[in-house]
Protein backbone atom coordinates (compact mmCIF):
# COMPACT_ATOMS: atom_id res chain seq x y z
CA UNK A 1 0.00 0.00 0.00
CA UNK A 2 2.62 2.18 0.85
CA UNK A 3 4.43 1.51 -3.25
CA UNK A 4 0.82 2.53 -3.98
CA UNK A 5 1.20 5.74 -2.15
CA UNK A 6 4.39 6.70 -3.25
CA UNK A 7 3.75 5.96 -6.80
CA UNK A 8 0.28 7.80 -6.99
CA UNK A 9 2.39 10.82 -5.14
CA UNK A 10 4.93 10.75 -8.11
CA UNK A 11 1.84 10.82 -10.68
CA UNK A 12 0.37 13.80 -9.00
CA UNK A 13 4.20 15.27 -9.37
CA UNK A 14 4.62 15.02 -12.32
CA UNK A 15 1.49 16.17 -14.07
CA UNK A 16 0.51 19.07 -11.62
CA UNK A 17 0.97 21.31 -14.66
CA UNK A 18 -0.31 18.64 -17.37
CA UNK A 19 -2.68 16.22 -16.63
CA UNK A 20 -5.76 17.55 -18.55
CA UNK A 21 -4.30 20.96 -18.69
CA UNK A 22 -2.03 22.70 -21.20
CA UNK A 23 1.54 23.83 -19.60
CA UNK A 24 3.08 26.88 -21.34
CA UNK A 25 6.68 26.63 -22.31
CA UNK A 26 9.53 29.41 -24.02
CA UNK A 27 11.86 29.06 -25.73
CA UNK A 28 14.10 31.14 -28.49
CA UNK A 29 13.69 30.52 -32.56
CA UNK A 30 16.06 28.27 -33.66
CA UNK A 31 16.85 26.45 -29.95
CA UNK A 32 15.99 23.05 -28.64
CA UNK A 33 13.58 22.81 -25.31
CA UNK A 34 13.36 19.71 -23.21
CA UNK A 35 9.54 20.15 -22.16
CA UNK A 36 9.48 17.26 -19.84
CA UNK A 37 11.13 14.18 -18.60
CA UNK A 38 8.87 11.27 -17.13
CA UNK A 39 10.06 8.75 -14.70
CA UNK A 40 8.95 5.89 -12.82
CA UNK A 41 11.49 5.56 -9.43
CA UNK A 42 11.32 3.09 -6.89
CA UNK A 43 12.03 4.11 -3.06
CA UNK A 44 15.95 2.96 -3.27
CA UNK A 45 15.85 5.38 -6.50
CA UNK A 46 16.20 2.76 -8.64
CA UNK A 47 14.37 2.77 -12.07
CA UNK A 48 11.00 1.24 -12.03
CA UNK A 49 10.38 0.80 -15.44
CA UNK A 50 10.35 3.63 -18.13
CA UNK A 51 7.03 5.05 -18.96
CA UNK A 52 5.88 5.38 -22.94
CA UNK A 53 5.83 8.76 -24.41
CA UNK A 54 3.45 9.06 -27.39
CA UNK A 55 2.95 12.25 -29.25
CA UNK A 56 -0.36 12.84 -29.79
CA UNK A 57 -0.96 16.08 -31.26
CA UNK A 58 2.34 17.22 -33.76
CA UNK A 59 3.45 20.79 -33.50
CA UNK A 60 2.46 23.10 -36.38
CA UNK A 61 6.03 24.81 -36.62
CA UNK A 62 8.60 22.86 -34.99
CA UNK A 63 9.62 18.89 -34.30
CA UNK A 64 9.17 17.23 -31.59
CA UNK A 65 11.38 14.09 -30.48
CA UNK A 66 10.76 11.10 -27.20
CA UNK A 67 13.77 9.39 -26.42
CA UNK A 68 15.15 7.45 -23.26
CA UNK A 69 17.73 8.99 -21.59
CA UNK A 70 18.78 9.29 -18.06
CA UNK A 71 18.09 12.65 -16.36
CA UNK A 72 16.94 14.12 -12.90
CA UNK A 73 13.57 13.36 -10.99
CA UNK A 74 11.99 15.89 -8.66
CA UNK A 75 10.21 14.81 -6.13
CA UNK A 76 8.64 17.48 -2.70
CA UNK A 77 10.28 17.35 0.28
CA UNK A 78 7.57 15.57 1.66
CA UNK A 79 8.22 12.35 -0.41
CA UNK A 80 10.78 10.00 0.72
CA UNK A 81 11.98 9.63 -2.72
CA UNK A 82 13.35 13.37 -2.37
CA UNK A 83 17.01 11.60 -1.52
CA UNK A 84 16.38 10.72 -5.25
CA UNK A 85 16.04 13.71 -6.85
CA UNK A 86 20.64 14.12 -6.95
CA UNK A 87 20.58 11.55 -8.81
CA UNK A 88 20.06 10.62 -12.64
CA UNK A 89 17.97 7.99 -13.31
CA UNK A 90 16.55 6.14 -17.01
CA UNK A 91 13.06 7.81 -18.14
CA UNK A 92 11.59 9.10 -21.34
CA UNK A 93 12.18 12.65 -22.13
CA UNK A 94 9.92 15.06 -24.68
CA UNK A 95 12.11 17.68 -26.41
CA UNK A 96 11.21 20.30 -29.15
CA UNK A 97 13.00 21.63 -31.73
CA UNK A 98 11.78 25.03 -32.59
CA UNK A 99 12.83 26.53 -36.33
CA UNK A 100 15.13 29.03 -37.10
CA UNK A 101 13.83 32.50 -38.20
CA UNK A 102 10.26 31.35 -36.63
CA UNK A 103 8.30 33.71 -33.93
CA UNK A 104 5.12 32.91 -32.44
CA UNK A 105 3.05 29.87 -30.72
CA UNK A 106 3.26 25.88 -31.26
CA UNK A 107 1.50 23.07 -29.29
CA UNK A 108 2.28 19.95 -28.93
CA UNK A 109 -0.24 16.85 -27.01
CA UNK A 110 1.48 13.74 -25.08
CA UNK A 111 -0.04 10.74 -23.76
CA UNK A 112 2.07 8.99 -20.64
CA UNK A 113 1.76 5.16 -20.09
CA UNK A 114 3.20 4.30 -16.73
CA UNK A 115 4.53 1.10 -15.75
CA UNK A 116 1.90 0.75 -12.87
CA UNK A 117 -0.94 0.94 -15.83
CA UNK A 118 -1.65 4.69 -15.60
CA UNK A 119 -2.20 6.92 -18.09
CA UNK A 120 -2.14 10.79 -18.30
CA UNK A 121 -2.85 13.20 -21.27
CA UNK A 122 -1.89 16.81 -21.31
CA UNK A 123 -0.25 19.69 -23.95
CA UNK A 124 1.86 21.93 -24.14
CA UNK A 125 1.53 25.50 -25.58
CA UNK A 126 4.79 26.82 -26.68
CA UNK A 127 6.10 30.05 -27.43
CA UNK A 128 9.21 30.73 -29.72
CA UNK A 129 10.91 34.28 -28.98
Amino acid sequence: MRIAAAISALLATLFLSMTGAQAQRYVASGQTLKLSFFCNVNPDCSAGGIPTVRVTQQPQHGRVRVAQTRDFCYFPPSDPRNVCNTRRVSGAAIRYAAPRNYTGSDSVGVEVIFPSGQMRTGSYNISVR
